[in-house]
């Protein structure tokens, strides 16, 4: 029956079309709402959490290297020209921090005699250019100065805080310690960014220094791409990796977060699946309820249909 065909089609396109329109405009919300929270907010969080640890670590050899370059007997040491009959006290004291702050070296270097002390006793004279970096850092307007020494081998590292030591406005020379970063590696090492991300750090230019792989250390990366929380997409081993990176405030290093994006969107774009899926469940059990109700509701007209048709039928015989 014809009008029964186009209230078939009626009711099933009123039950259809908004039940699309809603599930494809929930998905699409639920997708770009999700999507800007995981990258706009939680993963710049979860970097700044990673990063504050690491400060935290580096932040101790600093207070102490700064304790050594503003203590006022050594300013004074210098300014006296270090005289030799109280050499030992001053590597005495050197050897003392070295044993409360559980460093690995402590030191004072004077640009005045050029001289190098060392928590050991060892007294030795700067030699250029392998001690360029004493005269680097103090033409430099920097208060301290960080340097890693990294073995790829076996992935231990330590830094070096260099903090001068001013003497009536002059920078006289530097004091400091070295320190274990062990703690630092296994902050790398442990941390781990929304399902299956990483964090790492590199230099200024990109080089990596500190990576849960250790194969990975002293491979670079493009970093103006994701500088100061940018992010982009990247492929690397057959894998499409969401990263992105903020610098530390301590040294001019930035940490660098890796997420594969199927590990990234993957929870998203399976509840909007299972959106979809139940979209389309809904869908046929509406359709199968519409033409339940219409064959319900055009029965009698039907039976009544056939049975007139069968009288005629039967008074055309009869004639």
């Amino acid at each position: 029956m014809l009008l029964k065909h186009k209230l078939y089609t009626s009711l099933i396109a009123a039950t259809l079309l908004p039940l699309c329109i809603s599930t494809l405009f929930f998905s699409n919300s639920l997708h770009e709402l999700t999507s800007n929270k995981l990258v706009k907010q939680e993963l710049p969080t979860a970097l700044s959490n990673v990063r504050n640890a690491i400060e935290w670590q580096l932040s101790e050899p600093i207070a102490t290297s700064r304790a050594i370059a503003t203590n006022s007997f050594v300013k004074q040491w210098l300014k006296e020209g270090e005289p030799l009959k109280s050499t030992e006290q001053y590597i005495n004291y050197l050897n003392n921090v070295k044993l409360t702050d559980d460093a690995i070296s402590a030191f004072i270097v004077s640009h005045t005699s050029q001289r190098y002390y060392s928590y050991s006793g060892e007294i030795r004279q700067l030699s250029y250019p392998s001690d360029n970096w004493f005269t680097d850092f103090l033409s430099s307007n920097k208060r301290y100065g960080l340097v890693f020494d990294i073995n790829k081998q076996t992935g231990k590292a330590k830094v070096y805080v260099n903090f001068v030591i001013e003497v009536d406005g002059e920078r006289r020379g530097l004091a400091g310690i070295s320190h274990s970063v062990s703690s630092m590696n296994e902050i790398i090492r442990s941390q781990s960014i929304g399902n299956g991300g990483i964090v790492y750090l590199v230099d200024a230019v990109g080089e990596i220094k500190l990576h849960p792989d250790q194969s990975m250390i002293g491979e670079s990366i493009p970093l103006n791409n994701i500088i100061y929380g940018l992010q982009t997409t990247i492929e690397r081993d057959k894998q499409t990796l969401v990263s992105s990176s903020i610098p530390l405030q301590s040294l001019d290093w930035h940490l660098v977060a890796e997420i594969p994006e199927d590990k990234l969107y993957g929870p998203i774009d399976e509840a909007i699946r299972n959106n979809l899926l139940f979209g389309g469940l809904l869908a046929v059990l509406g359709v199968m309820l519409i033409i339940l109700f219409v064959n319900r509701m055009f029965r009698p007209i039907e039976q009544i249909t056939n049975s007139v048709s069968s009288l005629a039928t039967k008074i055309v015989g009869k004639h």
